[in-house]
Formats: C-alpha cells, structure tokens, sequence
C-alpha cells in the first residue's frame, strides 16, 4: 500500500525554494566530488566491492618504473587530480576531462598497433624492435567505476537539500 500526497501549492512552493539557487547547487556539486575521490582513496571498496587488482604484468612495470606499491588507477594521480565539479542554477555535476577516463570507469579492450608503438618509442628517442607486420595486439581493461555514488553519499545530498527547504526564510 502506498501513501501518496500530491498537492500543487506543495510542490510548486519546493520549486521555488530549490529551482535557481545556485549556492544549493554547488554545495551538492562539492559534496558529489568528495565522495568520487573517497572512491579512489578506498579503491572502490566503499561502492561495495573493491576494484580488481592489477595484472602482475601491470605491477611488474610499475616496480621497473618505482611506481609500486601504490594504489589502483592512481600512478600519477592525473586521474583524481582531474575530477572536477560544476553547478548552475539547476544542476549539479562531478567530470573529468581525461579521454581515458572512460576506459577505466567502463572497461573494455585495447587494441594498439605494433607500428604505432614503434613510431612512438623512436620519437621518444628510445630503443624499439622494428615490427615485420603491423599486427594489433590488444588487452583488457577491467571496470573500475569510479564516478559513482553510494547510499551514504545520497543521504548527504538529501540532507543539504532538506536543510535548504527547512531553512526559514
């Protein structure tokens, strides 16, 4: 059995309590921003379960380049450096503007090209096998979603916004 209550005069009055407040709207920006970066800080274990563990492959070139330990999707710390919050008058957002972003938040596959990692390894100036085809080698990257938010985080937003509709004006 549900409970419904429906009164215009109600809902038109909480429409104008929320709709163009642009301070409500940021503060519900930030708090989503804090929350995606306590994603990286738990590696995914506060959306309910912990991101998968890096490849040995992966951890074998992080040692060789004395990135390890360290933590999942945080090797140079772009990625988290890069989540940003934006607001208006009627929407609140959290983003990132790295175009690999999505790869990790997804998966999916990789396919590289041997030409092309030759290319790119002689104009680094570095040593590189000369590749008889061009054949595509390819990998997966497994989800780590990281531009979620939990329950908790939820509630927050929900309190701000009833703070706000509570307010006396």
């Amino acid at each position: 059995m549900t409970n419904e209550f429906k009164s215009p005069e109600i809902i038109e009055l909480l429409n104008k309590r929320l709709t163009g407040n642009r301070n409500l709207m940021l503060s519900i920006a930030e708090t989503m921003r804090v929350s995606v970066l306590k994603n990286f800080e738990s590696e995914g274990s506060r959306l309910g379960s912990k991101w998968q563990r890096l490849s040995p492959a992966t951890i074998k070139q992080r040692q060789k380049k004395k990135y390890w330990p360290g933590k999942i999707l945080q090797r140079t710390e772009e990625l988290k450096d890069s989540i940003t919050s934006q607001a208006d008058e009627t929407t609140a957002s959290v983003s990132t503007n790295l175009i690999y972003a999505a790869i990790h938040h997804y998966g999916g596959w990789i396919h590289r090209s041997s030409l092309k990692t030759y290319l790119r390894k002689k104009r680094e100036g570095k040593e590189a096998k000369t590749p008889s085809k061009n054949k595509m080698s390819s990998f997966y990257i497994p989800a780590r979603p990281f531009l979620k938010l939990n329950e908790s985080d939820l509630r927050g937003i929900k309190d701000i916004i009833i703070k706000k509709l509570t307010k006396a004006r």
